[in-house]
């Protein structure tokens, strides 16, 4: 059992920050005492370098300040260059235990959409769905058996239409005696039948790493399933970046993503030349299984969809989005986004570029905000509370806008439900 560790509240310091001496700064009154050679080489430079001085150090003319109508130049401000954080190596046992006490519940992780176990063949089944109600199929529960609900007119979101257009009510207003169940599609069984448990590490390799940040990008391959495309996996008590991979699809490209993934066919080539590439989705997850073990706490931004592409079942995670909505409030359903959890905590812009997102920032930018949640306890309460009255301000909007929505339905005349069924 795992000795508790005291509480300590974490110091963070900027990389290659120096700080001088006490003894080295100079008094007033004190006397400098300078030698003859230094005296001559000092004068000797002076001339020498007179010419090339630089502007900027040199002595504004007095003359220019006697002048009244001549307006000073505005002083641009450089722009602030952000470092990512540095955690002290005394700190680390400190922070370790700091994220082992927000790691997520196997139930919360289930209801998330992660996957808690390898798939069974009565798993690959149970995501068979009714083409009528959308319900999933329950193989191991006799709710499978119960009667069809459903709508026959479906809701176009498009059309920004908040009840159903058949009866205008929530609850269903048609049954079937069963469920009509349609085939699974061959490329989902064939990915879910790939899921693996993070295995142990072998003798002999490099000691696991206990905290990691990961991120992928992804695109979308013939089929109409994804691949990742590329993986960064960095160890978030030293920063140090682990895992950069671009990765070959072993399907054929049938769409790039490149406003989201920034890959496109050109920097992929690019990559190949440079040695820095691996072939498809394996070979991508062996990458990352060499730096860690079951025992390793992943962290990321709605990191399922990172563990789905690449068949993983991973029991040990912090995911930054249910970490914010569940402080906003237990039963809330919204998620944050990345680049707004990064704005709203740390004033930090990212995801800037038009050509695609950073793999490598956004990874970067996950373990920013997690040592932050853990590093300042009080100001993440502080941001969840503002989050909450958000919400209730704009569920607020939503909810008159759904009245005003309501009484424009009522107007029109409305259609049943065996007219509907007759055409």
């Amino acid at each position: 059992m795992d000795e508790p560790v005291q509480h300590v509240e974490l110091a963070f310091r900027p990389k290659e920050s120096f700080t001088a001496p006490v003894s080295s700064i100079r008094k007033p009154g004190d006397q400098i005492v300078v030698s003859t050679e230094a005296k001559e080489h000092h004068a000797t430079q002076g001339k020498s370098h007179a010419a090339r001085r630089s502007r900027r150090y040199a002595r504004p003319a007095t003359e220019s300040l006697k002048i009244p109508a001549q307006k000073e130049a505005p002083v641009q401000k450089e722009p602030v260059v952000h470092e990512w954080s540095d955690v002290p190596g005394p700190l680390h046992e400190a922070v370790l235990a700091s994220l082992k006490e927000v790691c997520h519940d196997l139930d919360t992780l289930d209801k998330s959409g992660y996957k808690v176990r390898e798939m069974t063949q009565e798993d690959l089944e149970g995501y068979a769905k009714c083409v009528n109600c959308r319900e999933r199929k329950r193989v191991l529960d006799t709710k499978s058996r119960t009667v069809c609900f459903y709508h026959p007119m479906k809701r176009n979101h498009q059309e920004k239409q908040y009840k159903n257009p058949c009866c205008g009510k929530k609850r269903a207003c048609a049954s079937l005696p069963a469920h009509v169940y349609a085939p699974v599609q061959d490329f989902l069984l064939e990915n879910w039948q790939n899921y693996r448990l993070t295995p142990s590490p072998e003798a002999g390799l490099c000691r696991p790493r206990q905290v990691v940040a990961l991120d992928c990008e992804m695109v979308e391959v013939e089929g109409g399933s994804a691949e990742v495309a590329q993986i960064c996996a960095v160890d978030i008590l030293t920063g140090e970046v682990i895992v950069d991979k671009y990765v070959v699809p072993s399907r054929a490209v049938a769409d790039w993503r490149t406003p989201w993934s920034g890959m496109s066919q050109k920097r992929l080539e690019e990559m190949k030349e440079a040695g820095k590439t691996v072939n498809g989705w394996e070979e991508a997850r062996e990458a990352l299984w060499a730096h860690i073990d079951p025992d390793t706490i992943l962290v990321g931004q709605s990191l399922q969809h990172d563990l789905d592409i690449m068949r993983m079942v991973h029991l040990r995670v912090i995911d930054t989005a249910i970490l914010s909505r569940e402080a906003v409030a237990k039963d809330c359903k919204q998620n944050w986004g990345l680049k707004r959890l990064c704005k709203q905590m740390l004033d930090r812009d990212i995801q800037q570029s038009r050509s695609g997102h950073d793999c490598l920032e956004d990874t970067m930018a996950t373990r920013e905000v997690v040592l932050w949640c853990v590093r300042h306890p009080d100001k993440f309460q502080d941001w969840a509370t503002s989050q909450r009255q958000w919400k209730k301000k704009a569920d607020a909007h939503w909810k008159s806008k759904q009245k005003e929505s309501d009484k424009i339905q009522v107007k029109k005349p409305r259609e049943s439900v065996s007219q509907v069924l007759a055409e």
